[in-house]
């Protein structure tokens, strides 16, 4: 199935959440899960990031408006998110890197 590059960004709260569970598979390549996570205090348009059944973080608040969006209204099977570049030497929220793509409905 064809699919479009749409974004790239980061991952942030990593250091809040579950991401070390998961530091042997989020590696270049690794898919992640994304969902829409409408009770989230800090962030209305909250959108997070699971690996496996874990949650590794958020897409960064401000650059997830159009995700959001997608996801309410069910649209998320389109979108597929990988790990692009992983930097443990950064700043957990600058650690990694995910690209966001759009798949086709064909």
């Amino acid at each position: 199935m064809a699919r479009k590059y749409l974004d790239q960004t980061r991952i942030a709260g990593v250091q809040y959440h579950e991401a070390l569970f998961c530091r042997d598979k989020m590696q270049p390549g690794c898919e992640l899960r994304i969902e829409r996570d409408e009770n989230n205090k800090y962030d209305p348009e909250a959108v997070a990031l699971y690996c496996g059944e874990h949650k590794v973080g958020y897409i960064p608040k401000g650059e997830n408006k159009l995700l959001a969006l997608l996801l309410e209204q069910g649209w998320g099977e389109i979108l597929e998110v990988y790990v692009y570049n992983v930097d443990l030497e950064q700043h957990p929220e600058h650690q990694y890197t995910i690209n966001i793509y759009v798949k086709s409905r064909e």
